[in-house]
């Protein structure tokens, strides 16, 4: 026996036992047995505090979601690895911890610190699976924090191929997974897709036996998909990882898939669903903030949508420094008419961004040919959107196709050239019917009625007006709903040669239903907009027929024959 490792209140333990013990619990570990494993490496534990049985009992309290279990044991192990000149096992101890650190705590400077630590301890040995999984443990937090691709590929693809030498299926497949993710980020997305295919049939097909690389080869799979915005096919891997997740009893990758799985019901205008879905996962995952982070962003981001404009400014707080945090917060500014502040946030964004992950510049790029367009920087606009066109088109999937010929025709534009825009804003609606994106097809619709306004053909705006504003108020997206409604309001008074005095026609929808007694709520549900599109039309009315309440606008209603 270890000096460090004595029997507890001063018994001699059974040797048997605490073997017998050892032998139940790493077996019920190898078959997902989390609860068992737990109890059986506490008892051995209470027999014998040994670091093989403080490492099993991390194991499984780690899958078990009890983050200060998994901390405190690790540490002990470690602890008595050490004490024995164990360099091995402390090394492999000290990689786990800093993946722990990580991913339980956002500590990322303690992280590198265990890092160091099982580099030091391990770098001078013969190569095993411990340097293996210490380049993979190191890949997978640099591509979460650094995104720097290229030294990210270059961690997993050194760990693949030592996995490979040492015949360690599970790890060579993990690391064939990373690499393929940073292909993905650097733009080469064919051969990035390629390499994931391989590993995530490896791993689905039974072939592998660690639940931890299974779970990480599929989560890196559907992550690619939904950064290059490959709904259908994120859709499909999103399933059957949420099946095996549950049927293996995987609660934190669960949720983080079900966190995925929101991003697809979004983008197919399952907003409700959606919400239910983020609103859980981060339920789930507190004992996860490094995981919590980009499920923070994308609520945010569907109540920015919304309109739900406080709501998202906390929820886009609590996502950073994630990029997803700093770009809604942007969008935020935006919407809230602060344009500089937006710019600024955007420009940041982008010089944080390095350009070998190609990918994760998208979406500020996206914005940033936005705010320059409508400045009048056409030249800064049109260098944002060749670099976005770059990556959509060798990515190939609709929703990026469709984006960039979007961005190029609102550029256009806001460029003076409404016939350029309107065939490229088509060529946009198309690609975004193809993979149903409503909220894209809206709008597309919003901005092919601008464009048809330009060219002086009002009659071919309306229908494309007025769809996008049925689409927006159908999925809640206030906002955009309102600024469609306001674009059709100013074209109707237009239309009635005079600005202020005369009602649009949804005004007097709204007309007739107040003066039939109804309330905001019930003339939101009769007309399938939301109650804040009703509160401004209310208002709008009021204004131009000069009467300071409903029980006015009624009178005055039923004076002009409109119920």
């Amino acid at each position: 026996m270890h000096a460090e490792e004595q029997p507890l209140g001063g018994r001699a333990p059974d040797q048997g036992t605490v073997t017998d013990l050892l032998d139940e619990a790493a077996a019920a570990l190898r078959q997902g047995q989390w609860e068992r494993a737990r109890a059986d490496f506490e008892a051995a534990v209470t027999e014998q505090e040994s670091a093989e049985a403080l490492e099993g009992l991390a194991e499984a309290a780690w899958w078990l979601e009890d983050a200060s279990e998994v901390l405190s044991a690790r540490q002990r192990a470690y602890r008595l690895f050490r004490r024995r000149g164990d360099d091995v096992g402390a090394g492999r101890v000290a990689t786990e911890l800093a993946f722990d650190h990580a991913v339980f705590r956002l500590e990322l400077a303690v992280a590198n610190g265990w890092f160091q630590r099982a580099h030091r301890l391990l770098d001078e040995l013969d190569p095993g699976a411990e340097q293996v999984w210490l380049g993979l443990r190191e890949a997978e937090v640099a591509y979460h924090t650094a995104g720097d691709m290229v030294y990210t590929r270059q961690l997993a693809d050194g760990a693949r191929k030592l996995a490979a030498d040492l015949e360690l299926l599970d790890a060579e497949m993990m690391g064939l997974a990373l690499e393929g993710l940073t292909l993905v980020g650097l733009g080469e997305i064919d051969e990035g897709l390629r390499r994931l295919d391989e590993a995530t049939v490896a791993a689905v097909g039974g072939e592998l036996g660690s639940y931890k690389s299974i779970a990480g080869i599929c989560c890196f799979m559907i992550f690619a998909c939904e950064r290059v915005h490959d709904i259908e096919r994120a859709r499909q891997w999103c399933e059957q990882y949420m099946a095996y997740c549950q049927r293996n009893d995987m609660p934190g990758y669960l949720e983080f898939c079900r966190a995925h799985h929101a991003s697809v019901l979004a983008a197919r205008g399952h907003w409700t669903e959606a919400e239910a879905e983020l609103e859980r996962a981060l339920e789930a995952l507190q004992a996860r903030p490094a995981w919590s982070l980009t499920v923070f962003a994308r609520l945010g981001e569907l109540r920015r949508r919304q309109g739900r404009f406080d709501e998202a400014a906390t929820l886009f707080e609590r996502a950073q420094p994630d990029p997803g945090g700093i770009l809604g917060t942007a969008r935020l500014a935006w919407d809230r008419g602060d344009t500089e502040t937006a710019r600024d946030l955007a420009d940041a964004l982008l010089e944080r961004l390095p350009n070998t992950d190609r990918v994760e510049r998208l979406a500020a790029l996206e914005l940033m040919a936005d705010l320059r367009g409508t400045a009048g920087e056409v030249a800064g606009a049109e260098e944002a959107v060749a670099e976005f066109e770059v990556v959509a088109e060798t990515a190939g999937t609709d929703w990026l196709t469709g984006r960039a010929s979007h961005l190029r025709g609102r550029v256009a534009l806001t460029n003076g050239d409404p016939a350029g825009a309107r065939a490229a804003i088509q060529l946009a609606l198309d690609a975004y019917q193809r993979v149903e994106l409503p909220f894209e097809e809206a709008l597309a619709h919003a901005d092919l009625a601008r464009a048809q306004q330009a060219l002086e053909r009002h009659e071919s705006a309306r229908p494309q007006a007025r769809t996008a504003a049925e689409t927006f108020e159908r999925l809640g997206a206030t906002v955009e709903a309102d600024r469609v409604r306001a674009m059709l309001d100013e074209r109707s008074a237009a239309d009635n040669g005079t600005a202020g005095g005369v009602l649009s026609p949804r005004e007097e929808e709204v007309l007739r239903l107040v003066a039939r007694g109804e309330s905001n709520q019930e003339i939101a549900d009769e007309l399938v907009i939301s109650p804040h599109t009703v509160r401004r039309h209310v208002s709008n009315l009021l204004t131009k027929l000069e009467v300071s309440s409903r029980t006015a606008a009624a009178a005055w209603a039923h004076e002009h024959d409109l119920v």
